[in-house]
Parts: structure tokens; C-alpha cells; sequence
């Protein structure tokens, strides 16, 4: 194998790291790759105010053979904000899978964390890429320790149209965000980040800007659940196609039949029809499922009256994350929607190993958008 040299990313490196995350898809029964077109650095605005792209190149010829990502935001812990790292992003090329790769590029993630910007960091697999599981959380010298986390469920709720008008519980006012509810926006966040772990602290720049956290949310699509002049719910429709894209790579035998019949149904239904492979997904995500008090009442109306508005919209799905001990999980689970696993860990060094103990059982809290 050639020499392998580790570095930070480069602004001129934009076109092959999008070239990287083509040729790297996610197995299952669906294959599909995470895009950032048409910029792979504008993409990464949403993960946090310090965001770093770590690649491995072989010395020979340049070429970028994996990447993965480090960034770090103030979230809460223990009810205190503080700045918490986020690792993501990890693509290897299929031919340097090996030990090898992983090493020199943890390696160098270890001298970058020598910043001392945070002690911990969150990071996500998806369940089925045995690949990285067996890889990372096995304890390999050089590695951080991973500590299993519990288990994120990401819901596919297909958008169709609902049999009957959404309604608020008696005293409850639903209606879309302005610029002007900002203030009161992030006081309403300020009020629950406490009451989970890791939590993103929000300033109002974090919305309605082409270079904020929530880049191409609309005030429109976001709507808040309002008790009086109080904000008590929000939930958006996300939609995030302009800077990050998921690809249908191919469909499995079973699908490949199948995938026309239902979007000939589709079609005759008005509703949208599943990509062909090669194209991207059309779906929407949805941000900030958060509710005072955890009142499933207030969650279910949000949810319906997204639902509502987002039939016909051209999407086929909306997609809402939540941990597994989220409070507000199960009104999620009675929109009959499947829901993909993915494998929540706290990686660490030596360092952090003391922070990592303090962690209380409050329930975690990651913004599926953003991952």
C-alpha cells in the first residue's frame, strides 16, 4: 500500500469529498449514500460552530481514501451548558478498509482533540454496518473508548392525505414561526435543554439564514404550539435537499419489482412516488419534536397538523428521530411508520473518562438534521 499522510481538509478538496461520499453507500436492504451537493463545507454549517474535516490521503497521487468529520457545539449536560464534540461523517473507500486507515486517522484525531475544545464526544453507527461496529467499538489501541449510548429511531411517516382535519387540545394554538417569535423561540429551548443530555444550546442566528444551524428551514414550516403567549411546542418540516441529499444507489431483488407497482399506485393516490435508483430521496425531516412538560397531547397535534400541510408538498416522507428514551417516542410509533436503528456512543480518551461518569440518566436528546 502506499505511504498514507493524515490532514485537515482543504476548501480546493470540495469536489473529491463529495466524490468520496458518492462512492461510499450504506449497506441494507436499500443502499443509499449521503450527498452534499452542490457543497460539501456549506453542508457542514449544520453540525456546529467548530467544525473540522479530518482526511487520509495516499501520499502517492493525492488521493483522499476516507474522511470523517469532528465538530463541536455548546450543548447541555447535567442540566449546564458546555461545549460537547460530535464525530460523523466516517467514509473509507472500499479497497482501504483496513486496519491500517482507521489507525492513522484516529491517530491524528487524537492529536486534533489535544485542543482540549471538549472532553466527550457524541457519535452515531448505523445498526448493520457491522464494519464499523467491529472496527471502532472493540478497543484497539489508538481508538477512544466507545460506550454504547442506546439506540436512535429515526421514523419514516409517509406523507398522504390525513382522513380528517388536525385539531389543538382545548387551550392549545398551533400556527407557523415569524422572525419576530425568535426571542421567545430559544427561551422556550433554554427551558427544556436542562432536562436532557446533550441538547443544543440556540441563539436566534441558528434560524432563517442561508448560514445557520436550520439553513433552509422556512419560518413557514416551522410550527410552534403556543398556550396563551407562551410557546409549549414546536415541530418543523425540514427540507434540506439543497445541501444534503440521500441517494437510492439500487433496489434488491425484492424491491426492484415492487418499488414500480407502488409508485403506479402512488400516482393514481396523488401522492409522491419512491426515487428510481440513482435518484435522490424526496423527503422532509423533522426538526425540534419538542414539547413542554413532554405533554403527548400538544406532540400528537404538532405531528398531525405537519402531516396535513406537508401532503402534496412533492415529499413522500417525513422523518422524525428520537432516542429510544425519548418521552415523546411513542406518539411517534402510533403513526404506524417503520423506523431506522442507528447506534448512539459516547467516545472518549483517557481524559474524558471521569466527564463520562458524571453523565446522569437524563434522556438524550440529538436533532436528526443535523447528524
Amino acid at each position: 500500500m502506499n505511504p498514507l499522510r493524515c490532514e485537515l481538509a482543504r476548501s480546493q478538496d470540495d469536489a473529491e469529498l463529495r466524490q468520496v461520499l458518492a462512492a461510499t453507500p450504506m449497506p441494507g436492504r436499500v443502499p443509499v449514500s449521503f450527498r452534499r451537493e452542490p457543497s460539501f463545507f456549506a453542508a457542514a454549517d449544520v453540525e456546529g460552530d467548530f467544525h473540522q474535516t479530518l482526511v487520509v490521503r495516499q501520499s502517492a497521487g493525492e488521493r483522499i481514501v476516507a474522511l470523517g468529520s469532528r465538530s463541536v457545539r455548546r450543548r447541555f449536560i447535567n442540566g449546564i451548558a458546555m461545549p460537547i464534540g460530535y464525530l460523523g461523517g466516517l467514509r473509507v473507500l472500499s479497497e482501504h478498509r483496513s486496519g491500517l486507515v482507521l489507525a492513522r486517522g484516529y491517530r491524528f484525531l487524537r492529536g486534533l482533540h489535544g485542543d482540549r475544545r471538549t472532553q466527550i464526544y457524541l457519535t452515531t453507527i448505523a445498526e448493520g454496518n457491522d464494519t464499523a461496529l467491529s472496527v471502532l467499538t472493540t478497543g484497539r489501541a489508538g481508538l477512544p473508548h466507545y460506550d454504547f449510548y442506546g439506540n436512535y429511531l429515526t421514523a419514516v411517516i409517509p406523507l398522504k392525505r390525513r382522513p380528517r382535519a388536525a385539531s389543538a387540545p382545548a387551550g392549545i394554538a398551533i400556527r407557523s414561526a415569524t422572525a419576530d417569535d425568535l426571542p421567545r423561540l430559544c427561551q422556550f429551548l433554554d427551558g427544556i435543554g436542562p432536562t436532557r443530555q446533550f441538547f443544543p444550546c440556540y441563539r436566534e442566528s441558528d434560524w432563517f439564514n442561508q448560514a445557520a444551524t436550520f439553513r433552509g428551514l422556512q419560518a413557514r414550516d416551522l410550527l410552534l404550539a403556543w398556550r396563551g403567549d407562551e410557546i409549549v411546542g414546536s415541530l418543523g418540516a425540514w427540507d434540506q435537499s439543497s445541501f444534503r441529499q440521500i441517494v437510492v444507489e439500487e433496489y434488491g431483488a425484492g424491491l426492484a419489482w415492487s418499488a414500480p407497482i407502488y409508485n403506479g399506485w402512488a400516482k393514481l393516490q396523488g401522492l409522491a412516488e419512491l426515487p428510481k435508483a440513482g435518484e435522490a430521496w424526496r423527503f422532509l425531516t423533522g426538526a425540534l419534536p419538542i414539547v413542554a412538560a413532554n405533554d403527548r397531547q400538544i406532540f400528537a397535534a404538532l405531528l398531525e397538523f405537519l402531516l396535513m400541510r406537508s401532503a402534496g408538498s412533492g415529499h413522500s416522507h417525513l422523518l422524525v428521530g428520537m432516542h429510544e428514551r425519548d418521552p415523546l417516542l411513542d406518539v411517534v410509533k402510533g403513526f404506524q411508520a417503520e423506523a431506522y436503528v442507528t447506534r448512539c456512543y459516547l467516545a472518549y480518551w483517557d481524559d474524558g473518562a471521569c466527564f463520562r461518569q458524571q453523565i446522569d440518566g437524563r434522556p438524550p436528546y440529538l436533532e436528526l438534521g443535523c447528524l
